[in-house]
């Protein structure tokens, strides 16, 4: 077997076991600390390269093709940028958690969702071309709504126009490199790719995970309880932003004129939880609160050991 196709197997492997391999990165830089610390300096790099692979992916003509139900769409963005945030700062501003976390779970509620939310929850058998209008639509409003956000309710140490130059930077550059990659390749080329390209996904994520967790057993042993708590914390966001996203849209489903299906409600509610912290470490390093860090850098237990959990969830609750 020559190199090149012993590479593109692996990445196929890779692609076709994608959640055992997510978990196998996030326990990874617990096991091997002293290793998976080197890939820290890289953190930034590979939250790049996740985005730029996930855009090439995107069909622009099928997307604009999917934009038939504005409506729920428009409630997803609002309820996402704009909505959660205040909530959980309303939640957690008396709580007594420190200004670290308040700040992490606020700007956690305020993030888009994860590159991967669309092919895991087409996995899982939710509404993957909703879920790419949402990532879509919401990678590119960011840069304007977070911004805000965070100048509204939370205090971090970097301006409001600081912020949103990092962040569109980061989604612009990103996209003008993925169109240029579209132009070069054929459509077909792309997707005979896809599933090399789920591998080269799945395989900057492990790295971003074991590099993040390489700090974590140091921190553990410092102070194990509020680890434990920080862990703890993360579980309940991602489970609480899943279940209002739930309840407010079956809520307002229940207006006249309203036919949100069942798999339409649990869409939205998956990506309500699945928020993406990689582009908040990306924009906020190196000036970042330790306790801030330590929760987006634990937040990746949920992110990655959760699918699993939908999946069983899906097979009880939506049709075959």
């Amino acid at each position: 077997m020559s190199p090149l196709r012993f590479v593109v197997s692996a990445l196929d492997f890779l692609g076709r076991h994608a959640t055992t391999m997510m978990a196998v990165g996030v326990f990874s830089g617990l096991a091997f600390p002293g290793v998976t610390v080197h890939l820290q300096p890289w953190l930034t790099h590979m939250v790049w390269v996740l985005m730029f692979v996930s855009m090439v992916h995107i069909d622009w003509a099928d997307v604009m093709g999917h934009i038939r139900r504005p409506v729920l769409l428009t409630a997803t963005l609002v309820w996402m940028l704009a909505v959660t945030p205040v909530l959980v700062w309303l939640l957690v501003k008396d709580s007594g958690l420190s200004p670290g976390l308040i700040v992490a779970v606020v700007l956690t509620a305020a993030s888009c969702p994860l590159m991967s939310t669309p092919a895991v929850g087409m996995v899982i058998g939710l509404d993957g071309a909703f879920l790419l209008l949402v990532l879509i639509a919401e990678t590119f409003l960011v840069p304007l709504t977070l911004p805000v956000v965070s100048a509204t309710l939370v205090d971090i140490p970097l301006s409001t126009l600081d912020l949103m130059g990092r962040l569109a930077a980061l989604v612009a550059s990103t996209f003008a490199a993925a169109v240029i990659a579209q132009k070069i390749l054929s459509r077909v080329t792309i997707d005979g790719w896809r599933q090399p390209l789920h591998g080269v996904s799945v395989l900057l994520l492990v790295g971003f995970a074991a590099g993040l967790m390489a700090g974590v057993p140091d921190a553990f042993q410092k102070d194990p309880d509020h680890v434990v708590f920080v862990t703890a914390l993360s579980f309940a966001v991602y489970a609480g932003l899943q279940l209002a996203g739930v309840g407010a849209l079956v809520m307002v489903g229940r207006m006249p004129g309203r036919d949100w299906d069942r798999v339409k409600v649990l869409s939205v509610a998956f990506a309500s939880g699945n928020r993406n912290l990689a582009i908040l470490i990306a924009v906020l390093l190196p000036a970042i609160d330790p306790d801030t860090m330590l929760y987006f850098v634990v937040g990746q237990f949920p992110i990655y050991l959760m699918p699993a959990v939908w999946r069983q969830l899906a097979k009880r609750l939506l049709p075959a």
